[in-house]
């Protein structure tokens, strides 16, 4: 799976989990998304599930603490990396 449909498998995701879906875009941070901690964990629960791995614990908690600081294209590069080990 290429980076273009990994990102399109998070927008599908993503687009499950939110109500409100004119805030998705390729590049929006997890600020402007404006999840609830339930909404984070489900979020990367799906992915986990979706990706066959565990996402490390420090990246749901900088979505939980400090939402300006990952956006859409880090998780996307995240889930590539992650792919290839």
């Amino acid at each position: 799976m290429n980076r273009e449909a990994i990102n399109q498998r998070v927008l599908d995701v993503l687009g499950v989990i939110l109500v409100d879906k004119s805030r998705l875009r390729d590049d929006v941070t997890f600020k402007d998304l404006v999840l609830d901690e339930d909404d984070l964990n489900e979020l990367f629960t799906r992915l986990g599930e979706e990706f066959g791995f565990d996402f490390p614990e420090f990246i749901t908690d900088r979505a939980i603490n400090k939402p300006e600081h990952l956006s859409l294209p880090m998780v996307v590069d995240l889930i590539v990396l992650m792919r290839q080990i």
